[in-house]
């Protein structure tokens, strides 16, 4: 596959999942009964699942790798972070655990813009 293909889509599929967390959240938020709802427990599986082979595919085409590169490391690290964050933010309705996962994922984002574990931060140091 393509390069940029692999990019943009895994960029893209970054985006809609943090578009439809914030979206649950808030759905969840005041109506506590739509947990229930399977489609909308089912999407994000889906969505976090091609997440994460577009990613798997992107590492081997770029061939770096998580422990090997630093940034990548930081990026696993800071994904398995916003997911507990995440799933205590869907579960419990904590609003905590949201702004937590939400400010996780901007700490990715950085990461994957910038190609540094510093984040954002790097961009400030140059």
């Amino acid at each position: 596959m393509d390069y940029s293909f692999l990019k943009h889509s895994h960029a893209g599929l970054a985006y809609l999942t943090i578009l439809l967390f914030v979206g649950r959240f808030i759905l969840f938020y005041f109506y506590p009964v739509l947990r229930r709802n399977k489609v909308l427990k089912i999407i994000p599986h889906v969505l976090d699942t091609l997440l994460l082979i577009f990613a798997i595919l992107l590492c081997i085409k770029i061939a770096q790798y998580p422990l090997t590169d630093h940034w990548l490391t930081a990026k696993v690290i800071g994904l398995l972070a916003y997911i507990g964050f995440g799933a205590v933010a869907i579960k419990r309705a904590s609003r905590r655990a949201f702004f937590t996962a939400v400010i996780i994922y901007l700490y990715v984002l950085g990461v994957a813009k910038t190609h540094d574990p510093l984040s954002w931060v790097s961009l400030l140091l140059q």
